[in-house]
């Protein structure tokens, strides 16, 4: 807007010391472009990129508000310049100025805001690949976890096989169960209690000099005593 005040800012002195509009060419000129620009960021600030809306969406407000107060300032200039030129000139000659804006806007579209728009776009899409790579290699990441986790909690258990069971002198049954590397555990079970005959347990290898299946039993039933 700073650039369109300034330009209008020149016209408004041009007419109030008489100069003619053809020496004021380059004032028009340059105030129509900061008009067409504004116009631009208006359309701009109305469809922001999607990333903008997600992490600076309080920036896309207010652009949007500028914009809007930006839109309204320069309807203020251009109605004022309206009538100097057709009180000056005659109405003719504000539609021939109105038909110059409308190419230096054509020729800003087709040499700014295109090559604008294509960047934003660039961008925009370099952006969602980004974020679906950093998204893909957070998911990479927590998979492999799981699977570290699984192999140390799978390393931590080994199957255990019923080898053999004995009955107490309480008429408890004691079993003895057997697993990888002399994994040994011993469960008690109540007389008509249902004994599989494997289930997972804790992966125990030698922790203990090795002991028999009897030796196992004899210790449970001094234990018992």
């Amino acid at each position: 807007m700073a650039t369109a005040t300034a330009a209008f800012g020149a016209i408004k002195k041009g007419f109030s010391i008489g100069r003619d509009i053809e020496s004021m060419a380059s004032d028009l000129s340059r105030w129509m472009s900061a008009l067409s620009d504004l116009d631009q960021a208006e359309k701009e600030a109305k469809n922001p990129p999607i990333f903008k809306k997600l992490f600076n969406g309080k920036s896309v407000e207010q652009e949007a508000v500028e914009a809007f107060a930006a839109k309204r300032k320069a309807q203020q200039q251009r109605e004022e310049l309206r009538t100097w030129i057709s009180f000056a000139l005659g109405p003719s000659a504000w539609e021939e100025l109105v038909r110059m804006e409308g190419t230096i806007r054509k020729r800003r579209q087709e040499a700014i805001y295109a090559q604008r728009e294509k960047r934003r776009r660039f961008v925009e899409v370099l952006a969602w690949v980004i974020m679906i790579s950093i998204g893909a290699a957070i998911l990479v990441g927590f998979v492999m976890l799981l699977k570290a986790h699984a192999s140390r909690a799978a390393e931590q258990t080994t199957i255990c096989r019923k080898v053999k069971c004995e009955k107490m002198d309480n008429g408890q049954l004691v079993c003895v169960f057997q697993g990888q590397n002399n994994t040994i555990e011993s469960q008690v079970f109540q007389h008509m209690e249902y004994i599989p005959s494997e289930y997972q347990c804790k992966y125990d290898p030698n922790a203990k000099k090795e002991m028999t299946i009897q030796e196992t039993l004899r210790e449970i039933r001094e234990s018992q005593k």
